[in-house]
């Protein structure tokens, strides 16, 4: 092994680490827009340079047995953190440095894999103290106690969140339910508040602890049981024994899991695309060994094909072009030969940036201010506060913040948003915004789609329908375009003083005052007009 840190740059450039420090046999990696989660820990580092520097091909991650462990799934919990998945590693020897670096490895896939807890979150228990059934339940916060790990003292469910430092960070993830979840084994002993907190007695492991027991809870079923493989497998580097358990649910297909499941994934592999992507002319042979050196299992090799196995912990991996490139690093990316493009392109703006500079420009000269405002937005905003409720929102599935978890479906609401925020100014305030917007599509196979719109709001004293419709008619004109505007009823516009844009007998927008609601809603006091319209009904083509 090299001493010095540019020799060992050249091994750690294979997954994409450079050499921060080194003393006497310490060496520091930072680990570079790596999105290969088994490689966040030291264990997973080494197992891959293993297969990349040809010290010995890459072992098959399996089960020892089957655990006496059942876990019991409680339907209370599926509307707060509906999944989990277990295993137990026995037999380990972990020294203070191997508990670092799975602690390191929990806190990273925490973070980033399992979006701050949100999606996933991971605890690790000393299995020998636990009894089966394991019950992953809901509790009454003010009721059960125990003692967070870090401490002796027993405390409420909701002392730990509102006290505890894990509390302040986590403990906005399930303090909205009435009930959160807690795991609690078949002696009544809780483990933990999860995703919070293990507890001090269940959930606190040290060099003695030879047997452990994995936990990963979320939101999403996917998330969850990936990143169990990927602790199991780091586990098993440093000669653990991976026993599955059964997970018992009274929602969703299956209603019994055992996990984890350690099976790897098939895939297949043209010789002439790995040729055509890379530029080179490989052999069967050739590719099937650089395969292997970057940690597949060749099964099959012949003709045009190659028929490998992708190991379970292998997350990252959704497409032939993935195993393309690590095929790439292990023989040493930096000897391809690059080649200029055949081709050559002209750069030019698209159709759509000259539409929306040209109108843009219009607006500005009309005496409107250009804003810029954010697509995710919550039904608050969008619905609640300007009295028109949409029942058809496009929702994320699962938002990282409260105040963003739908997309809009128009942009009258963001203006209005920014005026709020902006009452200290001098009045008038004429904005526009020109921006994209999400509506639910026509079936399963385009279930949403994607415009343009733009709105325009002006608020001050005497602000109104001829004013607004003024700056309309002008912007029109500019275009070279006609619309029609036929009385209508809106909810967040008045009564009377309402019409909709219309263009060869299609409605394309709205146009009017705004409800007093409305402004009173956003905390505005003076009278404010708007219109709304689709940006493809100012195109002329």
């Amino acid at each position: 092994m090299p001493r010095d840190k540019e020799d060992l740059n050249e091994i750690f450039a294979f997954v994409k680490g450079d050499v921060e420090s080194l003393e006497g046999n310490a060496v520091s990696i930072e680990v570079k827009d790596s999105n290969r989660p088994d490689i966040w820990a030291v264990e997973g580092m080494a197992r891959a340079l293993r297969g990349y520097l040809g010290v010995g091909r890459t072992k098959e991650i399996r089960l020892a047995g089957r655990s006496n462990l059942k876990v019991v799934i409680d339907k209370r919990v599926k509307p707060i953190r509906p999944f989990i998945s277990t295993a137990i590693v026995k037999g380990l020897q972990p020294t203070d440095e191997a508990l670092k670096s799975w602690i390191n490895l929990q806190e990273k896939l925490d973070q980033t894999y399992g979006r701050k807890r949100r999606r996933a979150s991971i605890g690790f228990y000393q299995a020998d103290l636990i009894q089966s059934p394991l019950s992953y339940t809901v509790a009454n916060p003010d009721i059960i106690t125990f003692a967070p790990l870090g401490s002796e003292n027993k405390q409420s469910l909701r002392d730990i969140v509102e006290n505890h430092p894990k509390g302040a960070e986590y403990g906005e993830i399930i303090s909205q339910f009435e009930t959160w979840p807690i795991l609690v084994d078949g002696a009544d002993n809780v483990l933990s508040l999860p995703p919070v907190i293990n507890s001090n007695d269940l959930g606190r492991i040290t060099t003695e602890t030879k047997n452990i027991l994995i936990e990963v809870t979320g939101t999403n079923a996917e998330t969850v049981h990936n990143t169990l493989k990927i602790v199991v497998s780091t586990l098993a580097e440093r000669g653990g024994k991976i026993y599955s358990c059964l997970e018992i649910y009274p929602y969703g297909s299956p209603r019994r899991f055992v996990s984890p499941d350690l099976s790897p994934t098939r895939a297949q592999l043209r010789l002439s695309y790995i040729n055509t992507l890379l530029g080179t002319s490989l052999t069967l042979k050739e590719a099937s060994r650089l395969a292997e050196r970057a940690g597949y299992r060749v099964r099959i090799a012949t003709g045009d094909t190659i028929q490998l196995e992708i190991s379970c912990y292998r997350t990252d991996i959704m497409h032939s072009v993935d195993i393309i490139e690590d095929i790439a690093i292990a023989m040493d990316i930096n000897k391809l030969k690059p080649v200029w493009p055949k081709i050559w392109t002209v750069g030019n703006f698209a159709k759509e940036t000259d539409e929306t500079e040209s109108v843009g420009e219009t607006m500005i000269g009309l005496g409107f201010q250009e804003v810029l405002t954010y697509a995710l937005t919550s039904p608050a905003v969008v619905s609640n506060n300007v009295q028109s409720i949409d029942g058809k929102l496009v929702e994320l599935l699962n938002p990282r913040m409260t105040t963003h978890t739908v997309v809009r479906s128009w942009l009258l609401p963001s203006l209005l948003e920014i005026l709020s925020h902006n009452t200290h100014v001098d009045y008038p305030q004429r904005i526009f915004e020109i921006g994209p917007y999400i509506s639910r599509g026509e079936n399963l196979i385009h279930p949403i789609q994607e415009s343009r719109k733009l709105a325009a709001v002006t608020i001050h004293a005497n602000a109104g329908f001829t004013e607004i419709r003024s700056s309309f008619d002008a912007l029109a004109q500019n275009k070279g375009r006609s619309f029609q505007i036929k009385e209508t009823e809106h909810p967040s516009f008045l009564s009377g003083r309402c019409g909709a844009i219309t263009s060869d007998g299609t409605e394309v927008g709205v146009i009017g005052e705004l409800n007093p609601r409305v402004i009173k809603s956003w905390g505005l006091n003076l009278p404010a007009a708007a219109f709304e319209m689709e940006m493809s009904a100012l195109s002329l083509t």
